[in-house]
């Protein structure tokens, strides 16, 4: 079980007393936000939708270098037109068949034909046709491949746009979320200061009354009821601005109630090294940096391999058994070499080694960037941390001298200044304590999302030693 310290508002006896105000709405731990955000977050959405679709797109070219297979059918008429030109027979039949001619008997009533110069004849004919065809790419040079490289580039860059998405609206969900906890502590302990303020201007009246001190004292006691009072309604503002910024990230429609508190590890939650480890390797924009790099290869290794040969298989057969088409069947290979081209094949491939030598810079700075954000991440959230646990005794020191000045005072021994200054010295102690930890909790958040797992933060949640609880009512 982790050991709770809570902050005190008032004095050792009234920690527990601090009225709270009923709050409508169910209970919801920051893993249980998380989810919702992810389900409701604009961002989020439109960058999960652009991933699948890049997905699917990849998948779609998985087979591009396979053959394929299609059904052809063709159904219409054909005219055709014939010219023979019979001159030549003429020419060669006459001198043969003129002797021929002299030796036969005189035929009464008969004529031999002329052999005209030229036949023609005009043809109409109904074609149906159907078969099956097919293309295999047999070499292309690496093209093909290349082509699914860039697609599957594209989707990696895709899911490295979700997660980036992801890892912000974690961010910003822990930032609305824990501000709406220290939101509530601070109306907590302003509630509180403000019946300390009370309690002390009943004595003063009292004693008042009894001549014991000046009217000066009282009216003292009157101001610091109405400047506590003040920065309570100021700080059950900032609670309503906190929890209506909190509902509108999750679309709400009722209040949310952040069930997760504000939270302090007695020890670090991991080394630095680790955490700088883990941001080289996961973090969203390295991704995005190593996606870039799969295209720019692939798109370097396409333009390079332009004028390459390319060999296709071509296959087709006739499913015709009869009419004007009969059956049959092709089985070939076909080769294309290109020699001119009408694009700058040239050009394209010096753009593309540039392309590749911008990525290689962006990694090169992102590789110093990264480390560099993760260690001043990890050291504010020590800072922060070293910062709460230290403040441990400037809270007992701050209650103790709460109760010193208010028994004081009854003694007639200080003035109202001394428990006024007193409280607000407590109520200032615990704030500070109380943003010591809400500073831990966003600067672990900020590491987590520079380490690519923004989700754990709720497990973190769940085995803090130290927990800032708010007043019991």
């Amino acid at each position: 079980m982790p050991r709770i310290f809570m902050l005190a508002g008032a004095a050792a006896a009234l920690l527990v007393a601090a009225p709270a105000p009923a709050q409508d709405g169910t209970p919801l731990e920051y893993g249980q936000a998380l989810q919702r955000l992810n389900q409701r977050a604009g961002a989020v959405q439109g960058a999960d939708l652009d991933y699948r679709a890049r997905q699917l797109q990849a998948q779609a070219l998985r087979r591009i270098d396979a053959p394929d297979l299609r059904l052809n059918g063709f159904v219409g008429r054909v005219s055709t037109a014939l010219s023979v030109d019979t001159s030549r027979i003429t020419q060669a039949l006459e001198p043969g068949l003129a002797p021929v001619l002299e030796l036969l008997p005189p035929l009464p009533g008969l004529s031999l034909p002329e052999i005209p110069d030229t036949i023609e004849a005009q043809r109409v004919v109904n074609v149906r046709s159907l078969g099956l065809g097919s293309v295999w790419p047999l070499y292309t040079g690496g093209r093909l491949q290349a082509l699914k490289e860039v697609a599957a580039g594209r989707a990696d860059e895709a899911g490295a746009a979700l997660q980036s998405a992801q890892d912000e609206a974690a961010l910003q969900l822990a930032q609305r979320y824990f501000d709406v906890q220290l939101a509530r502590k601070a109306s907590r302990l302003r509630a509180a200061a403000v019946k300390v303020a009370r309690e002390h201007q009943q004595m003063a009246r009292k004693l008042e009354r009894t001549g014991l001190i000046a009217k000066v004292e009282r009216l003292k006691a009157d101001v610091a009821v109405d400047n506590a009072q003040r920065e309570a309604a100021k700080a059950a503002s900032d609670l309503e601005v906190a929890g209506l910024a909190l509902r509108r990230l999750l679309a709400e429609e009722q209040e949310v109630v952040p069930a997760t508190p504000l939270f302090v590890h007695e020890r670090a939650v991991g080394s630095l090294a680790s955490f700088v480890d883990a941001a080289l390797a996961s973090n969203a924009a390295w991704k995005q940096i190593a996606s870039k790099r799969r295209q720019a290869a692939a798109s370097l290794k396409l333009q390079g391999q332009a004028f390459s040969p390319t060999v296709i298989g071509v296959a087709n057969y006739n499913l015709n058994r009869g009419g004007t088409a009969r059956a049959n069947w092709l089985v070939g290979v076909a080769l294309s070499v290109p020699l001119v081209d009408r694009i700058d094949r040239a050009r394209l491939g010096a753009a593309a080694r540039l392309e590749q030598q911008r990525v290689e810079v962006a990694a090169e700075q992102a590789g110093r960037d990264i480390p560099t954000l993760a260690e001043s991440q990890w050291r504010a959230m020590e800072d922060a941390r070293q910062r709460y646990l230290a403040m441990g005794s400037a809270i007992e020191l701050a209650q103790e001298t709460l109760r010193l000045a208010q028994v004081s005072f009854k003694n007639g021994q200080a003035a109202t200044a001394d428990v006024s200054d007193a409280s607000l010295n407590l109520t200032k102690t615990a704030l500070e304590r109380a943003q010591a930890a809400h500073d831990y909790v966003l600067a672990l958040a900020r590491l987590l999302g520079t380490a690519g797992m923004p989700e754990r933060l709720a497990e973190h949640a769940r085995g803090a030693t130290y927990v800032v609880e708010l007043d019991k009512e």
